[in-house]
């Protein structure tokens, strides 16, 4: 899983972490048989706050301790009240769902390009030994150079501590094995003996598209492996105790080497930067320069090369995220497209396909005036090996240069075509950059089936953004006003009409009056949001209430046991 600590993955690290005190909760609240345990549903309600795809693994995880071995009735309410009550923490979900925002679109196609990668081992050796993370040979995680040799140690310590845990403990071990063997056969994706039913779950279950990434169950075999190989290695260390039999001492005393020299071998990976393969990169000073001539403002910086992912000078040319949203003051505008085999892209931002046909387009020949109704003051260019490709950013006469170097280059948009635009007419997207390469383009809002005033106009202004999901309109000429937002229906200005731009940003058609146009949801998602924390804090909170409690038992339990040991020996 070193892979996915060198890809950024943190956050999905965290809640597999997360799951581990989880999983020992969940053992010895059914070992307690009660009705409901908080602290078992706190970290599952955690680790899903970090990670969306703990909350298919964590499920597994307690579904597997509440079924085997032989289950209860106790155990089957526990862990549905348990699933019900870490759910809560969704409830920002309900408002999102209810109120039709728009989320990410994921397809059959997502599941061949994340698909799990079978190496040069093939598939079964891939996910036994934790690997198959589905960038495949274009990863340049050190544990390439590992060989089998570590895995075969390790899958072999792991089976073998897993079948001794079940015989000592079933409890603990048939879940736990249950758990590890669920990994192997969901983590081996669409290609592997569950395929078909995999692409089942894909197309019928709600939420499964979360687990389009089909290697992120083998978190499930990491976590049995960690306790398998615990249960081996306290095993061996056992047999080299002495007054063992000599044989059982030499062939333990071979195994903690052995299983010493696989850590060690592994551990030692992670180590300084893995291997050296993460490193600190620096932003050129040119960004700098850039961000201070920018400054803030509600305006934004459109960014290009328009990818998601791509590589910089100043790493090394390794491919990163776009950082520039990361760096910058203002809001950026990059692209969204993961552009993975078949799959471009996931989003469903009318504004990115916008930018990408615009783009693709090599601007229309205005580019200042196409990208204007988005609220874009500033295109930033990094240069590299893409630059050549956007040499027509310099030809554009609605675009200044403000400032050019050898990593980075700045230009103005000259013209504005947000607020007061007052003006609209009928077209497409074809049209618009017909009008645009003609000069015929203004400030007018671009409506298909609406239109009205003069055109081109060259109105704009009396636009002020005076919240995240708020922006006040200033008093001035009846007619259209442009929002640089996201097209919405939630968008809305009283009883005043809302219409998409073919830009997809928002245009009102409004009065003279000032008014304020809010985006309606929002109040929805601060009650889920809220809904959501309180159900994180109150579950958090009854887990360590229910801890303390236990302890204050079990300290009373040995206070009265010693009491009763006094008294028998004063006798």
């Amino acid at each position: 899983m070193a892979e996915r600590l060198q890809a950024g993955h943190v956050p999905f690290l965290l809640s597999v972490a997360l799951l581990c005190p989880m999983t020992a909760s969940a053992l010895h609240a059914r070992r307690r048989g009660r009705w409901f345990a908080a602290r078992p549903a706190g970290w599952f309600a955690l680790a899903v706050s970090v990670g969306a795809h703990a909350a298919w693994l964590g499920g597994i995880v307690l579904l597997a301790v509440a079924l085997l071995p032989r289950p209860g009735r106790r155990d089957l309410v526990r862990t549905a009240v348990m699933v019900g009550s870490a759910g809560c923490v969704y409830a920002y979900a309900a408002a999102v769902v209810a109120t039709a925002i728009l989320t990410v679109r994921v397809g059959d196609e997502d599941l061949e390009v994340y698909a799990t990668y079978p190496g040069t081992s093939g598939l079964a050796v891939a996910v036994g030994t934790l690997r198959g993370f589905w960038r495949g040979a274009s990863d340049s995680s050190p544990e390439i150079a590992l060989g089998l040799v570590p895995g075969a140690i390790l899958v072999t310590a792991a089976v073998a501590g897993l079948i001794r845990l079940c015989r000592r403990d079933a409890a603990t071990g048939a879940p736990l094995a249950a758990v590890t063997v669920v990994g192997l056969l969901l983590g081996a994706g669409i290609h592997g003996p569950l395929g078909a039913a995999y692409r089942v779950a894909f197309d019928t279950l709600p939420l499964f598209h979360a687990m389009r990434e089909q290697q992120k169950w083998v978190a499930l075999t990491m976590i049995g492996y960690s306790v398998g190989v615990g249960v081996t290695t306290e095993a061996v260390i056992s047999g080299c105790r002495a007054g063992r039999p000599r044989v059982l001492r030499a062939v333990a005393g071979t195994t903690v080497l052995v299983l010493g020299g696989m850590i060690a071998t592994t551990g030692a990976s992670l180590l300084w930067g893995l291997g050296g393969s993460v490193r600190v990169s620096h932003y050129p000073q040119s960004w700098y320069a850039a961000d201070r001539l920018m400054g803030a403002g509600d305006e934004s910086v459109l960014f290009l090369p328009w990818h998601q992912y791509q590589p910089f000078d100043f790493t090394a040319g390794r491919s990163v995220a776009t950082p520039a949203a990361a760096f910058f003051r203002r809001a950026v505008l990059s692209s969204d497209a993961a552009e993975l085999g078949p799959v471009r892209t996931n989003s469903s931002s009318h504004r990115m396909a916008y930018l990408d046909r615009l783009i693709a387009a090599g601007g229309g020949g205005r580019f200042g005036h196409l990208i204007a109704p988005l609220g874009v003051r500033y295109v930033a260019l990094s240069r590299g090996r893409e630059s050549e490709s956007y040499a027509w950013l310099a030809e554009q006469a609605d675009l200044e240069p403000v400032l050019r170097t050898a990593s980075l280059d700045l230009y103005r948009v000259t013209v504005t075509g947000t607020g007061r635009v007052v003006s609209a007419r009928n077209g497409d997207f074809a049209e618009l950059l017909g009008w645009a390469a003609r000069g015929r383009l203004g400030s007018e809002a671009v409506i298909s089936g609406a239109g009205g005033g003069t055109v081109p106009s060259a109105a704009s202004g009396g636009l002020r953004r005076i919240g995240s999901t708020r922006w006040r309109v200033a008093a001035g000429e009846a007619g259209w006003v442009v929002l640089p937002e996201e097209w919405s229906a939630g968008w809305t200005a009283g009883d005043q009409v809302t219409r998409r731009t073919v830009a997809g940003t928002v245009a009102v058609h409004a009065g003279s009056g000032a008014f304020t146009v809010r985006y309606a949801p929002w109040k929805w998602l601060r009650l889920g949001l809220a809904a959501s924390l309180v159900s994180l804090l109150a579950l958090l909170t009854g887990g360590l209430v229910e801890h303390r409690w236990e302890v204050y038992a079990g300290f009373r339990r040995r206070l009265a046991g010693s009491g009763h040991r006094g008294a028998g020996g004063g006798s």
